[in-house]
């Protein structure tokens, strides 16, 4: 996948780790920028003007995330 603006794909809403280790409540359609490949198919991403569940849970725009590809879609 080299587009670098996705979105949280229908259906995976859900926590998802963040760097730091803590957890982060990202909803389908939430945006997020891919900083760069890991293995296993999974990225590494920054979150992109958070939603007001992803506030209300801690989450922040610039907040990085790990994710799998299969829970993400072209935005």
């Amino acid at each position: 996948m080299k587009i670098s603006i996705v979105k949280i794909r229908e259906g995976h809403n859900g926590f998802y780790n963040q760097c730091n280790k803590r957890v982060a409540l990202l909803e389908e359609g939430q945006e997020l920028k891919i900083l760069r490949e890991l293995p296993d198919n999974k990225y590494i991403c920054e979150v992109v003007n958070p939603t007001k569940a992803c506030k209300l849970h801690g989450g922040y725009h610039g907040m990085t995330v790990e994710t799998y590809v299969q829970n993400l879609e072209v935005a």
